[in-house]
């Protein structure tokens, strides 16, 4: 990756290109080494010359979002960076005459933004969103989901970028949405959806909103930088009460440490790198399982090089 290669990208988009980015400068975590580049597409068609340009070239490449699920190393990326964010943020209302409301969104919205568009609008439906993290290309990747709602119950269909670089629409059912998981081909890019939602009351969204973020203050360590829960639960249990029972509460890395809130977050409380928080993970995996016999699955998405 060199600066000719720079300059044949940025020819592909509106976008910015940028070279040798922090990348703890790009996910909640604050942590992470450098992409070797980095574009931020503006258009759908941005993206699939990009990808078609990658291919051609063959550049690994990495899409994000927000960076609220992305665990970058602290040797950091080689190769091209696609981050869908400002570029991708249209949000369309839907409104059949008889029909159900819908809204069409890109990826690259934001979960807060897209609540207070509902809110705005009077929109029920996404109210469990509330308090997570991120983007909305990432909250279907990961099929985001609280108090037993998930992106699988409210998604109706999603627009892709396909390896081939083909852009297709894809209904639902017909999407493979598992819990924290949707499966798709290896190297699809989600550009944007749409979502079911129905007619509600602003108060009784309002209202319903605002319980859920204060549940989240009242147990979830929201004043210092993390990813969100690390570990998926298992079947019929709750990662944190395990990690919890395992007596790894508080343990800390350097900068990292597990949550003495949540123990199913960790949080850099100030220098901490991408090792640190490996190395946590590693002791919550390890303790679990000797404790309980369980092996914790990762919902967090681990990225890039060792330092």
């Amino acid at each position: 990756m060199n600066r000719n290669t720079a300059k044949e990208l940025a020819a592909l988009t509106r976008g910015k290109v940028l070279l040798q980015v922090p990348l703890s400068r790009h996910t909640s975590l604050k942590v992470g080494g450098c992409a070797d580049m980095m574009i931020c597409p503006v258009h759908p068609e941005e993206v699939q010359s990009i990808i078609r340009f990658c291919a051609e070239r063959a550049i690994p490449h990495l899409v994000m979002g927000a960076g609220t699920n992305l665990l970058v190393r602290d040797g950091g990326i080689r190769g091209l960076v696609i981050k869908l964010t400002r570029g991708f943020g249209k949000i369309t209302l839907i409104s059949p005459e008889g029909g159900q409301p819908m809204l069409r969104a890109e990826a690259g919205t934001s979960l807060r933004r897209l609540l207070a568009v509902c809110l705005e609008k009077q929109l029920s439906g996404l109210e469990f969103t509330s308090g997570i993290p991120g983007s909305l290309g990432g909250a279907w990747a990961m099929n985001a989901g609280a108090r037993g709602r998930e992106m699988a119950d409210i998604t109706q269909a999603l627009t892709l970028l396909t390896p081939r670089g083909e852009i297709e629409e894809t209904g639902n059912p017909g999407l493979c949405f598992d819990y924290r998981r949707l499966r798709l081909p290896p190297g699809t890019i989600i550009l944007k959806g749409l979502l079911r939602v129905r007619r509600g009351s602003r108060n009784v969204i309002a209202g319903e909103v605002e319980m859920i973020n204060r549940q989240r203050r009242q147990t979830q360590p929201l004043d210092l930088p993390s990813a969100g829960s690390v570990f998926k639960n298992p079947p019929g249990d709750a990662a944190g009460r395990l990690i919890e029972r395992a007596g790894l509460k508080g343990r800390r890395a350097g900068g990292a440490q597990i949550s003495e809130q949540h123990a199913n977050f960790i949080v850099n409380r100030g220098g901490a790198t991408a090792r640190d928080i490996l190395t946590l993970m590693d002791m919550m995996q390890t303790g679990v399982h000797s404790a309980t016999g369980i092996l914790l699955e990762p919902e967090l998405q681990v990225v890039g090089e060792d330092g």
